[in-house]
């Protein structure tokens, strides 16, 4: 089964890729990366996985413990989609950056784990540990956004400090931001997002 996308060509260089969080689509976050970018091309991807009629990126056990396995087999295959889209539609992986939600942001922090630098950037919006005992790749250079809200009570905030730490100890370059929020986003958040996308 392939991925279900929005592709919206703006004959940009540069191009935001947009995951959902559970129950989200292909749409959900096209308003954010035109905040973000208005100039870049949008590809907005669904999740593969139907859980009870959500969509997912991944499958998981119970909320919160993730099919660890299931994690790594799509985390591979949206990889090697990524790069075919970026092919077939003559885009530059290099001039990508992944941003995600929720689900969307945890398949993006288990692309990351597995091949470190290969993007523009990344934007983890209410992330967790994406894998346990695995061995994250170096990650010199890498650009990592992650934010997390202090009162998110499906995200617990030492889930993105400790995803923070596993990848600076990788030496990648992370910027954590904490809001006096829950797994909502904020319009603080969004602000600090769109600054730190400026500077990439």
């Amino acid at each position: 089964m392939n991925i279900e996308y929005k592709y919206v060509n703006k004959s940009s260089e540069n191009t935001l890729v947009l995951l959902h969080g559970t129950g989200g689509d292909e749409n959900d976050l096209m308003f954010l990366g035109d905040n973000i970018d208005q100039s870049a091309n949008l590809l907005g991807l669904r999740g593969r996985i139907n859980e009870n009629g959500l969509n997912r990126f991944f499958k998981r056990i119970r909320p919160g413990v993730f099919d660890e396995q299931n994690l790594i087999e799509e985390t591979k295959y949206l990889h090697k989609f990524l790069q075919a889209f970026a092919k077939v539609n003559q885009l530059d992986t290099k001039k990508m950056v992944l941003l995600g939600y929720s689900n969307g942001a945890n398949i993006i922090a288990s692309v990351i784990y597995h091949f470190g630098k290969f993007y523009r950037g990344h934007i983890l919006l209410h992330a967790m540990i994406p894998l346990k005992d695995f061995e994250v790749v170096e990650q010199k250079g890498n650009q990592v956004f992650i934010s997390a809200g202090k009162n998110d009570a499906i995200v617990p905030l030492d889930e993105a400090k400790k995803l923070s730490t596993v990848l600076m100890d990788k030496n990648a370059n992370v910027t954590l931001k904490i809001y006096a929020f829950g797994h909502n986003l904020s319009e603080k958040e969004i602000r600090d997002v769109k600054s730190w996308y400026k500077k990439l």
